[in-house]
């Protein structure tokens, strides 16, 4: 069996986070020459073209407003 090493715990928080994060980043953290933290920022983009999405969503909010001022605008 291999001896453990100090970074074992890091490397495996490091590729635990390269497994589960499509898009974003793993920040390593050091102090005094250790690593004291490792975060993992995952980005989710929502496009306009799919629905049900948040983009989505608030372009339609938009446009019902809009359809609503233009009806007033015509009284």
């Amino acid at each position: 069996m291999a001896e453990k090493t100090q970074y074992d715990d890091v490397l495996d928080e490091i590729l635990h986070g390269l497994d589960r994060i499509a898009f974003g980043e793993i920040l390593i953290t050091i102090h005094d020459s250790r690593v004291v933290q490792v975060e993992h920022r995952e980005k989710k983009r929502f496009s306009q073209s799919r629905t049900g999405d948040c983009a989505g969503r608030a372009q339609h909010d938009h446009d019902a407003v809009d359809d609503r001022t233009a009806g007033e605008r015509r009284k």
